[in-house]
């Protein structure tokens, strides 16, 4: 009977700790606000030491590749090299931090609805399986992940959460890490720490997947954005950025998207600003995050994290927090002991394309000269979102063909 009332005080002391999460989800649309898919490609390259799914490797950072992979020429490819189709979403960088006065050992599981949960670290205990690659005389359509398909995700970890002291002498460096990977680590957090000894600031996953997130973005020739708020909660902050050569512009949005709200954004609504560097988008973003809960360095670590890919590469992004219900749905996260408060924080990206921007990239792909239709295969190939871009032309080509 002590030792029972002894195990619950401890679960009871060790539940004292706040859970706080960050991360991103990506999508781009075409002006007629319809989801676009390809969005399997990388930007970030990951470090050596991060996992993965086996042929989800990610950029020129991955793990030396078994022999076996290298005489299969289903994996002759670089970043995800597992046949993928029907992305439209993709997840960066969540990463999830405690905060407590003391040591504990926690079981975190993660789900995710409509995707897959692709690359990680520290090391899993479980989760989700995905089927072996074929050999070379094999088909690979059983190794195919299908995202037009329903589908759910998911992940765990058993770890150790250290005390503030042991956080303190804990070495987190390793060899081959990046900016975007020290960049999220903040010194308010403990450090975790699994069994194997790989030890961190926080937990962190990565996906891809394909649903619809619930913010609609539309744009006609007037050039007017208009957002449609279809989440089935209100959207607690908000900022439209664009950048287009040497200049750029923004609005901030805070308590203006309640649920099924509809704003229209004119160009002449925008502020105008210094393209290097928009110091009052940068104060605006990490003001956003801190009101709906991340503590100021956890905003800082965020928009500094992905600052190059937010805010100094060109084109329309909405930058905007899902309702706490709908991250809960997507990404249900379940943690022993439970913590006596959390902070879920997913930032959906929406790039947008103007009508005018398709026309140009239309004339390229449908030019007769050769200069020109090499300038689209190089946007196709190398840009990120270059499939994605692929696919909307597509969309364009068919609609002109019908009328």
């Amino acid at each position: 009977m002590k030792s029972i009332a002894l195990f619950l005080l401890t679960l009871a002391s060790s539940s004292a700790y706040t859970l706080h999460e960050w991360g991103t989800f990506t999508t781009v649309a075409g002006s007629d606000g319809i989801l676009l898919s390809g969005l399997e490609r990388e930007e970030a390259p990951l470090p050596a030491f991060t996992y993965s799914h086996h042929g989800m490797e990610n950029g020129n950072l991955q793990r030396p590749l078994p022999v076996a992979d290298l005489l299969n020429p289903f994996l002759l490819t670089k970043g995800i090299r597992r046949p993928v189709t029907g992305v439209t979403v993709k997840m960066e960088t969540p990463v999830i931090y405690f905060h407590s006065d003391r040591a504990f050992d926690v079981e975190v599981k993660v789900g995710f609805k409509g995707g897959t949960i692709s690359q990680w670290y520290p090391q899993r205990s479980g989760g989700e399986v995905l089927p072996a690659p074929p050999q070379p005389k094999e088909s690979p359509v059983n190794w195919t992940l299908d995202f037009t398909r329903p589908r759910v995700g998911s992940i765990e970890w058993q770890a150790r959460v250290l005390s503030p002291r042991e956080s303190r002498d804990a070495i987190l460096f390793k060899p081959g890490e990046s900016l975007h990977w020290m960049r999220p680590r903040v010194p308010e957090a403990n450090a975790v720490r699994t069994a194997d000894g790989e030890s961190e600031g926080f937990l962190f996953y990565r996906g891809i997947g394909a649903f619809d997130p619930g913010l609609v973005t539309t744009i006609g020739n007037d050039d007017t954005l208009q957002l449609r708020n279809r989440t089935g909660g209100a959207i607690p902050f908000a900022l439209v950025f664009e950048r287009t050569g040497h200049h750029c512009r923004w609005k901030n949005l805070a308590d203006a998207l309640g649920k099924d709200a509809t704003v229209d954004l004119p160009l002449d609504q925008f502020t105008e600003g210094d393209v290097n560097f928009a110091e009052p988008v940068y104060r605006g973003m990490i003001d956003g995050l801190t009101a709906t809960g991340l503590l100021r360095s956890e905003a800082v670590a965020m928009v500094e994290t992905w600052w190059d890919s937010y805010f100094a590469a060109e084109g329309l992004r909405v930058f905007w927090v899902m309702p706490r219900a709908q991250t809960d749905d997507i990404l249900p996260l379940e943690v022993t002991p439970p913590p006596a408060d959390s902070v879920r924080i997913m930032v959906g990206r929406s790039e947008v394309l103007r009508p005018a921007r398709e026309r140009a990239w239309l004339g390229l792909a449908t030019s007769t000269d050769p200069v020109e239709q090499s300038r689209w295969e190089q946007i196709k190939k190398s840009d990120r979102f270059g499939l994605a871009y692929q696919r909307r032309l597509d969309a364009l080509t068919a609609t002109a063909a019908r009328e």
